[in-house]
């Protein structure tokens, strides 16, 4: 197919829903244009852990989670940390991994617009000392105007709409590489 769509998007399409507001606990499967698609959990999505904007629910949140696709940013040599960390807890399952240049990404979705994250936005914690609530509300995804951090504090990209993916696409089984061409 060479597009992403944001689980809302899979979930909608095949009658699924009820899981658009609600974490998903263990993976999903959905049928999407007769294909059986896997959606990843959200068992890292814990309530208690968010400090949630006055008069956004949880379910708000997990809406605008399903909402987006998601992206690790990074540089050639691989990703984040926090896109290493993600990667290593489901290294078990053997993942396929996408590498896009952001560039041609843009090329081929002039309309996507890119949203900023400055956290793992699907896994709050609580902080240390006070066990302050990692904050999430209406502000948690922002447009490059909005995002007032240097790009260095972008843990997250994301875009709410589907994303086709340019030829450049490469995959591989490890964030590192090695690279292939995907056809």
């Amino acid at each position: 197919m060479r597009r992403l769509f944001p689980a809302a998007a899979l979930m909608g399409s095949s009658g699924n829903s009820l899981l658009m507001r609600t974490p998903r606990r263990g993976l999903k499967q959905v049928t999407f244009e007769g294909r059986a698609i896997i959606i990843r959990d959200q068992d890292k999505l814990h309530e208690g852990n968010t400090g949630l904007a006055r008069g956004y629910t949880f379910a708000d949140f997990v809406g605008a989670l399903n909402k987006q696709i998601f992206f690790w940013p990074g540089v050639a040599a691989g990703p984040i940390d926090s896109g290493m960390r993600h990667f290593e807890r489901y290294e078990d399952e053997r993942p396929l991994i996408l590498r896009i240049d952001f560039e041609s990404l843009h090329d081929v979705n002039p309309r996507a617009v890119p949203l900023f994250c400055r956290y793992n936005s699907g896994s709050p914690r609580c902080t240390p000392p006070h066990g302050r609530k990692s904050p999430r509300g209406p502000n948690t995804f922002l447009s490059a105007a909005d995002f007032k951090e240097t790009p260095s504090k972008v843990v997250e990209v994301t875009f709410s709409a589907e994303i086709i993916l340019p030829p450049k696409t490469e995959f591989g089984t490890h964030p590192c590489g090695p690279w292939k061409r995907l056809l």
